[in-house]
């Protein structure tokens, strides 16, 4: 009976919503703190509507859930839950079923759809069906966070992510061009400083795209960017803080947005609030141990997102399931596992967490009463050492830790091979930032810095390191030369091999 009503609520709720949705300044309504606890709930009877939604209109999601064994969603009073629905993901999913098979009704319809690409860091890249209504809805979202991020501005954004089939840069210049000036250059250097240098420092300018890239506009020597106005959104992969200063240096902002091309692009957003959080856990011991979930020995980027779109849970793992909370979007996602690993946090109870730890400091920056999501990277890009696990989020926080190397090293990679022996060995492979001699001495020193950074970062490493056979080896690459040539670029940096001994021979590792 609860099931009924409440679904058939949130039913009339979401065509109400579209009814009057006519630009970002409407959903200021929706936003309002007043409604934060109910939002949260209707939220859950979202997720629970999607999911018989599927079941009843989606063949492969009907087909894969007819093989588990399982209850079902529970609905209460005033308590909704999607109790024990088996997880899906990837491989298990999306890769078992045609396209057409997991779309609603079987059926991709003829105009209105936008097929795009993730970057196929995975594997082979996958096309992703987005129909009009469901962008629609997206683009909303992704207005709504750009418009509380920039504020007042009315900037010009130039769009570096990678443009063509990639979902992230297809679907941000969309989104932006509504409410902003967009020019989408992709990530070619030049046509970002030529455009800056065109249309001059008299405009606002947002410039979004992935960390490393604009690292390199920050350091490109060809304009004064201190004559500019520029604020910085980031995404596609995490950023720590010393290198969040570093930028900040040249930028007026650097936030960073949550997404994946698996779900959809803006799922969170940093806001002041969860930076200032993430500053102040770098600072505090005892932050850390009241309220970090994964002592993976990093620290992880921290969100907020709207609970009525999006439910967040977490597996054994530790691994966070995601919902996308419409029944508009064309393939469901109901607990999809993109194996990133995480906790989200109810804002009311966690405010009482930090009430109680007497952090008043950061209740003051708080604007929405949004989720909390820490996110603390990949659970499946990352290379086992001896019973631990070592992730690029740990190299990448030594690298910009130490200020004698993060300016001289452009990249990097972990490899984990095995030799003609079938014996495993973790390479940390660096590519310089400039071409220079380095000698077997200064290879050793900086090996010593990374291993020993590890010790304090991750105890599971240190453990392993102590009983290992073989310890961890250090090889370093000229500027665009070996694994980091041309021939190994991809539209994301690869920032994790597992490769067998075959593969390690034939890239010269062994």
């Amino acid at each position: 009976m609860f099931s009924f009503i409440y679904i058939a609520f949130v039913t009339v709720l979401d065509k109400i919503i579209w009814a009057v949705d006519v630009g970002p300044s409407v959903h200021k309504f929706f936003l309002a703190p007043q409604v934060g606890n109910f939002r949260v709930f209707l939220g859950r009877i979202r997720a629970v509507r999607v999911y018989k939604y599927a079941l009843r209109r989606t063949p492969a999601y009907r087909d894969y859930m007819s093989k588990q064994t399982y209850k079902g969603p529970k609905i209460t009073f005033f308590k909704a839950s999607l109790n024990d629905v088996p997880e899906i993901d990837k491989a298990t999913y999306i890769k078992k079923y045609v396209l057409s098979d997991k779309l609603t009704d079987g059926i991709l319809p003829k105009s209105g759809v936008m097929l795009d690409e993730s970057s196929g860091s995975s594997g082979r890249p996958t096309s992703w069906a987005r129909g009009k209504k469901e962008r629609r809805f997206t683009r909303r979202i992704i207005q709504v966070a750009f418009k509380h991020l920039i504020e007042d501005q009315n900037p010009i954004v130039i769009n570096t992510f990678a443009m063509g089939a990639w979902s992230t840069g297809f679907n941000t210049s969309l989104s932006l061009l509504e409410i902003s000036r967009v020019k989408s250059t992709g990530p070619d250097l030049t046509k970002v400083i030529d455009t800056l240098i065109e249309l001059g420092p008299g405009y606002d300018y947002v410039i979004t795209g992935y960390p490393p890239f604009l690292k390199q506009i920050a350091d490109d020597t060809r304009v004064d960017l201190s004559k500019y106005k520029i604020s910085c959104i980031y995404g596609g992969e995490g950023i720590s803080e010393p290198m969040r200063k570093s930028l900040l240096e040249v930028f007026t902002s650097v936030i960073g947005s949550y997404g994946a091309s698996d779900l959809e692009i803006n799922i969170a957003h940093e806001t002041d609030f969860t930076i200032a959080l993430r500053q102040a856990l770098i600072k505090d011991e005892s932050l850390r141990t009241a309220l970090l979930k994964q002592n993976r020995g990093i620290i992880p980027m921290i969100f907020q997102y709207n609970p009525y779109d999006y439910l967040f849970e977490n597996n054994d793992k530790g691994e966070l399931l995601v919902s996308i909370c419409r029944v508009e979007n064309l393939s469901p996602r109901i607990r999809y596992n993109i194996h990133d690993l995480g906790h989200a946090e109810d804002f009311y109870a966690f405010k009482k967490k930090l009430k109680a730890l007497h952090r008043d400091d950061l209740l003051k920056l708080i604007e929405l009463d949004f989720g909390v999501l820490f996110y603390y990277g990949r659970s499946d890009l990352s290379v086992d050492y001896y019973g631990g696990v070592v992730g690029p989020e740990e190299i990448r926080q030594i690298i910009n830790d130490n200020e004698e190397y993060k300016q001289k090293i452009a990249n990097f990679r972990l490899i984990s091979y095995e030799d003609k022996d079938h014996q495993k060995h973790l390479l940390i492979a660096l590519e310089l930032a400039a071409a220079t001699d380095v000698d077997d001495a200064e290879k050793q020193r900086l090996l010593d810095i990374i291993v020993n950074q590890l010790f304090v970062l991750n105890l599971d490493f240190k453990a392993g390191y102590d009983m290992a056979k073989y310890k961890p080896e250090l090889q370093i690459y000229q500027p665009g030369e070996g694994i980091f040539d041309a021939s190994h670029q991809k539209l994301k940096n690869d920032y994790v091999w597992n490769i067998d001994f075959e593969r390690a021979k034939a890239e010269g590792i062994v």
